[in-house]
Order: C-alpha cells, then structure tokens, then sequence
C-alpha cells in the first residue's frame, strides 16, 4: 500500500516559545572520500531540520521539514501542511514560531513555508540529484512518530521511479531508499554521505503484513526547480500557485492559504501581521463576493486583487451564517 508519510498524532503539551538565535547559516557538507561519521553528520545537520506542527479541531499532527536558505524558506510536503488549521514550526532546540507565508505546488507534492530570518538557526546544504548511484549510503533526518528528532541510515535502492501519491500527485522520478522512513518523516531530508541535501523524504510503500517498507523521496534537482517558481525575487514568494493557494503576507497580497470551495475560497490559514488579520480573517472563512462579482476560485480572486481600483476592492466573507463586507487596499498592487 502506498501511503504519504503525513502525521502521527501528537498529545503531549508542547514547550513555550524561546528567544531568537542569529541569522541562519548553511550547514556545510563534509569532504567526500572518507567514512562517513554519522554522529558528526547528525550535529551538522539537525539544527537545520523543523518540526512542523498541524493543529485543527483539537488534534494535533506531526510531519518534518527544513530549512532551504537564509531567507528563513522551509520546504516540506503539501500533505503535511494541508490537514491543518494552524502551523508552528519547532526548531531542534524547541523555539516555535508561526509561518509568515505558504505557497504550494499541490502536483508535486511540494510546499514552502516562511519563517523570519532571524529565527533560522541554518540551512542544508544542497547537492544534487544527477550523478546518484544505485547502493550509495543515504542517511534520513525526520520526526517519526513525534517522538522527536531522529537520524536513520540506509542505500539508495533505486532511481527514477515513478509514485503516484494519489489525489493528482505524482513524482516521476523518485528517488528509492530502505532508510527507514515512518509517519512524521514526510518532508525531511534525504543526505549523501557528505551531509549534502539529495532529496526530500514523501512516501513510503507498506507490504501488506506491515513487514517491510520501501521509501520515497523527490530529488533535490525537482526541490530547486520548483522552488524557483514559488519563491520570487528578494526572497517574496509567488502570489499564484496552481490556483490551489496562496497569498503571502508581502506589503502587496492579503496574506491568507485558501483553497477553492466551488463556490469562493475557503481561507485555510491567516498570515501573522498581515492585511487579512487586521481584518479579522479566520480558518475556514468563505470569500464569496470580490466587489459585486461573486468568486469563482483562488486564480479568480488573486487576479482582481492584482487589479484593484484606486479605492481597492470589496471582499465579502461568509462565516457561518453571518456574512461582512470590508474594504480591501492592498499597496504596490500589480506590482
């Protein structure tokens, strides 16, 4: 059976939030040619592997993600992100902050978040993808279970495979590994001998016994390509992503994740600091009405918001029964 590496279920209490660290810096890989020291391997790399938390209707889940750049950019799996309402993102030495911003490639099963810069202990080095070997040593850093933080190690079993993940999502050259990969490891790092980001761990196939599984994971050459379109110019993530979600916190967007509710948009999370909180958008809120014009989807609204007036532009939102009108001046818009 194959199935997303998405959640455990998480029941502990989780710590308080701790003071900031300086500027991310990116981890550096090790020289090749030498036995790899997995102990070394492991404090180079884990201050750069988050936690990421999903809470929604009083449950909480767990998946993993990393850090990409110093811009504070943290990449994981849409599924892990797509079951909540609210994230936190928990560093290795327990801070937690909110993401600014989402943006997803929902086809590849890619998503990006962003936490401030100044939060970020460091960054994973990148390798890449084209010069793997079948029987190469791989090493997994994730959060199986949500037990915490852990290091797994295995060989490349296979290359370009092709995953369907389900729900339109499919990798079609995948990266095959018997690193042991569990529930809450979606989203976290595959890693060369060197320390080197390879791939980004997504799903696992499961014998039917439960006995043995195989893993998945992208290639970081995929990672790089698509992050290239979802992250914009100094550092802003892009406002359209497969009419799936969007809107980062920038000075020029509302700053919500929604998804197309047929008819309207749902909002699936609110950006801390940005215009749609100061209006008091909530998870779950329906846009029904940009102006006078109901919304046929997340394309159609962020098109009208690029396009607004000198006066901006009306959003009505349906909560329940009780549906508001406000209005809207996003600066810079069309931009």
């Amino acid at each position: 059976m194959r199935a997303a590496l998405n959640t455990g279920m998480i029941v502990a209490s989780l710590a308080a939030v701790l003071g900031w660290s300086s500027p991310a810096q990116a981890s550096a890989c090790a020289a090749g040619g030498a036995e790899p020291d997995p102990v070394a391997l492991f404090e180079a790399v884990a201050p750069a592997v988050v936690t990421i938390e999903s809470a929604s209707d009083g449950a909480k889940t767990v998946g993993t993600g990393f850090l990409w750049d110093r811009a504070g950019h943290v990449v994981t799996n849409e599924h892990v992100i797509r079951p909540g309402r609210q994230l936190t993102v928990r560093f290795a030495d327990g801070r937690t902050v909110r993401p600014a911003m989402i943006a997803v490639a929902a086809d590849l099963d890619i998503a990006v978040l962003q936490v401030d810069a100044a939060a970020a202990p460091a960054s994973v080095s990148r390798g890449s993808s084209r010069s793997l070997k079948v029987g190469q040593g791989v090493f997994a850093i994730g959060n199986p279970y949500g037990i915490g933080v852990s290091l797994s190690r295995g060989i490349i079993s296979g290359l370009d495979r092709p995953v369907e993940l389900g729900a339109g999502k499919r990798i079609d050259k995948a990266i095959q590994t018997d690193a042991s990969l569990d529930p809450g490891n979606s989203g976290g790092p595959l890693l060369d001998s060197r320390g080197c980001l390879i791939g980004m761990a997504t799903a696992v196939v499961a014998a039917p016994a439960g006995l043995s599984r195989v893993g998945f994971a992208v290639p970081v050459d995929l990672l790089e390509r698509t992050l290239a379109g979802l992250i914009g110019g100094a550092g802003r993530v892009a406002d359209k992503v497969d009419g799936k979600a969007a809107v980062p916190g920038t000075r020029n967007e509302l700053g919500i994740m929604a998804e197309d509710a047929a008819p309207g948009v749902r909002v699936v999370s609110v950006a801390p600091g940005s215009r749609a909180a100061a209006l008091g958008a909530k998870p779950g809120d329906i846009i029904t009405h940009a102006g006078d014009r109901p919304v046929a989807g997340v394309a159609d609204l962020t098109a009208r918001l690029k396009h607004q007036g000198p006066d901006g532009v009306r959003l009505t939102f349906q909560r329940g029964k009780t549906s508001r009108t406000v209005e809207v001046l996003l600066t810079s818009a069309g931009s």
